[in-house]
């Protein structure tokens, strides 16, 4: 039975059918003409200067991804970067926690060792959910002393500070976290698997911790920005509840219920939640961040897709 819901196919059924269903909820609480006459009020100027942010928010990811691919070869080039990325974010779509865009890079580099190029990803995906899990702890912690102080106590902040001084730490000296892989016995060491682990004994330091620490963090100041930007042209929000909201909006949808296909439906109803208690609409809410969706999420995987053919043309 296990196997039977791990399978590829069964698991992306399952997590349409969850997109599905969460989003019929949705459009069940909410009116769908509501949504419409949201749509045709919106502010235009900001709708077009928010999807524009796509290019900051792709151009980031890009940015990471490079620097990565070049501590494995200098002689990457901008088009092949830009290509597995976008493959890797098509590929990642569909699959359960992205886990494709791990075999969306692969092939589209095909002179690098694939435990390399996994090795790589794998920091890539770590220090996007460690900054993750540390802007949505932080926001999460402000959200529930400013709107739910009934069942907030000081004393929560102390595990709080643990979790993000430790994860400040660990990322910006990665060395000092990668010394206890000295630990790691010789057997494991000459299996082919640990290839992708030594790529990080061997290239990566402190220097290239801080400075993807920097970047990831900068993704995270985009993503709240655009966000403002989406949710202002429905309703005026001011940039702190936004950057509350959305930051703890990430966090939900990233960590706590990674369920749906492009998190689609979880997204939109933590967006309820979130912004309800800072005076927003449900549908000014859901309408930004289909916003979100349509512009970070389904645009860059349509693009991947394109390439996907692209590629398979020229195998």
């Amino acid at each position: 039975m296990k196997r039977f819901f791990s399978h590829p196919l069964v698991s992306l059924t399952l997590k349409i059918a969850v997109s599905i269903s969460i989003l019929a909820a949705l459009f069940y609480y909410i009116n769908i003409d509501e949504i419409l006459q949201s749509i045709s009020r919106a502010d235009t100027l900001l709708l077009v200067l928010g999807c524009s942010l796509v290019i900051a928010n792709t151009g980031i990811h890009f940015i990471r991804w490079r620097y990565l691919l070049r501590l494995l070869s200098k002689d990457i080039s901008n088009e092949e970067v830009f290509t597995s990325l976008l493959v890797g974010f098509a590929a990642g779509f569909f699959t359960p926690a992205q886990v494709g865009e791990i075999a969306g890079r692969i092939v589209s580099h095909p002179e690098l060792r694939k435990s390399h190029v996994v090795g790589m990803t794998i920091i890539d995906k770590l220090y996007i959910l460690a900054l993750t899990i540390l802007t949505g702890v932080a926001a999460l912690t402000l959200f529930a002393a400013l709107y739910f102080t009934e069942y907030w106590n000081m004393l929560y902040t102390i595990p709080v500070i643990v979790i993000c001084g430790f994860l400040i730490f660990a990322f910006l000296f990665p060395q000092s976290i990668k010394s206890m892989l000295r630990f790691v016995p010789e057997k494991i060491r000459d299996h082919n698997l640990y290839n992708m682990i030594s790529i990080i004994e061997t290239k990566f330091y402190n220097a290239q911790g801080r400075t993807l620490f920097a970047l990831t963090l900068l993704l995270y100041v985009v993503i709240a920005v655009q966000f403002f930007i989406f949710i202002n042209a429905f309703e005026t929000v001011s940039f702190f509840d936004t950057a509350l909201c959305s930051l703890s909006v990430y966090f939900v949808k990233a960590v706590v219920l990674p369920i749906s296909i492009g998190d689609l439906g979880v997204r939109e109803s933590a967006s309820i939640f979130f912004f309800s208690k800072v005076g927003v609409s449900a549908v000014a809410a859901f309408n930004a961040s289909m916003c979100m969706f349509l512009a970070n999420v389904l645009l860059p995987s349509a693009v991947g897709a394109l390439m996907i053919l692209k590629l398979k043309l020229k195998w």
